[in-house]
């Protein structure tokens, strides 16, 4: 090939020539090396980033139609195994690394599986909010997963006496930490589930996961699959409460509520009861107030109908008739006492003039009354009576008579 070129070259031939060398012997290469001066160009979304050991560096570029395809976004420090291509930039006859793919190593690896798993339940649609299940404003029961020792349980326990002391708490201790931390999660909650179902435990409104701060190692079985699914398909409200507020794990996003620390979720799912006494004092008086307006409003109501003319009416009616019943009743009076008054003076008018035809009047006066003897079967009776003789031919010869005088009686015979 030294041959072939002329002894006289320009710079961009010789960058060409280079650039064929390079690109025709290396066509693929796997470095690894840590990550530094990393920049994303603004416009195009290219990344530019350097590729360091101990003793060396390369340059390297990752296009945007390649970084797309990354389910994470690289940073100075990272420990990385790439895959890509050795090219050179004739413009500055710098050569390169063209990077195809990005493999994080070490802690690096753990993010790696960290964002391929979230993004494989967030395509699957475990982390949507339709999914969540609302918390109970006002829980009884609390199931409390997480370590038996150290100062998580506590600092809830400390903090919901404080604020909520009706809650009730129920421990189910399990390792937080190490290869089985993750099956021991999974089986508490499958057992809580299971506890309830069979009336051995009360109805749990909230199971609450919770373990403190640690490295990305230390909370790495909140990353697991089978306990992201657990978590999914558990009917019980269920809260994430793992690490400090910067930590986040696959839990917390599968979980139906994430706190950002165990103390911050005692302090979510738990009312102050401060507050709620404080609210119903408030709500005691405002229907105090309430209902004493109400009666007010009704009292003066009352009273308007009281003094209003319809209301009235029926009485003024009802008044009439009695009045005019009592008018009734006086004329009743009258007419009864006029009547017995005509009837006493009409009895006094003939009871007088009885008396002056009566025949004791008339014998005071000298008159005598003459009456004879009358035979029964003269008259077909069966009695005997004596008969008042009106005329002097009503008597016969020897007859015999009684004369009745006022003051006595005399016998007599005619002659």
């Amino acid at each position: 090939m030294r041959e072939e070129l002329p002894q006289i070259l320009t710079v961009s031939e010789l960058n060409s020539y280079i650039k064929v060398l390079i690109e025709e012997n290396f066509k693929f290469v796997h470095l690894i090396g840590e990550i530094s001066n990393f920049k994303i160009h603004t416009q195009s979304g290219h990344y530019y980033f350097t590729i360091k050991d101990e003793s060396s560096q390369i340059n390297a570029v990752m296009w945007k139609t390649r970084n797309q395809q990354l389910l994470f976004t690289p940073e100075d420090g990272m420990q990385v195994v790439v895959k890509g291509r050795v090219t050179v930039y004739p413009a500055r006859g710098n050569y390169q690394v063209e990077v195809w793919e990005i493999k994080p190593q070490g802690a690096g690896e753990l993010q790696f599986r960290f964002e391929q798993l979230k993004q494989k339940l967030f395509d699957e649609g475990l982390f949507d909010e339709e999914h969540k299940k609302p918390m109970p404003k006002y829980p009884e029961n609390v199931v409390m997963i997480t370590s038996k020792t150290g100062a998580v349980l506590q600092d809830f326990i400390n903090i919901t006496k404080r604020r909520y002391p009706l809650l009730n708490i129920y421990l189910y201790p399990v390792s937080v930490q190490g290869v089985n931390a993750a099956s021991s999660i999974i089986d508490a909650v499958c057992d809580t589930v299971s506890l309830v179902k069979s009336k051995k435990l009360p109805e749990i409104d909230i199971i609450v996961i919770a373990r403190g701060g640690g490295s990305i190692e230390d909370l790495w079985p909140f990353n697991d699959e089978r306990l992201a699914r657990c978590i999914f398909e558990c009917k019980i409200p269920i809260v994430s409460a793992v690490g400090h507020e910067i930590d986040f794990t696959i839990c917390d996003f599968v979980a139906d509520l994430r706190a950002p620390t165990p103390s911050a979720a005692a302090e979510i799912i738990t009312p102050d009861i401060r507050e709620l006494i404080e609210n119903l004092d408030k709500f005691s008086y405002f229907c105090r107030s309430f209902v004493q307006t109400k009666l007010e409003g009704y009292k003066n109501s009352v009273r308007e109908i009281q003094g209003s003319y319809y209301f009235n009416r029926p009485k003024d009616l009802i008044n009439n008739f009695y009045q005019r019943l009592d008018d009734f009743s006086k004329g009743i009076i009258n007419i009864t006492n006029a009547r017995l008054n005509d009837y006493k003076s009409r009895v006094k008018y003939y009871k007088k003039t009885l008396h002056h035809v009566s025949p004791d009047n008339n014998l005071k006066k000298g008159y005598a009354i003459i009456k004879k003897k009358v035979d029964i079967d003269e008259m077909r009776l069966q009695f005997e009576f004596n008969k008042i003789v009106t005329r002097a031919s009503n008597l016969k010869k020897d007859e015999e008579v009684e004369i009745k005088f006022y003051d006595n009686k005399k016998s007599a015979k005619i002659i």
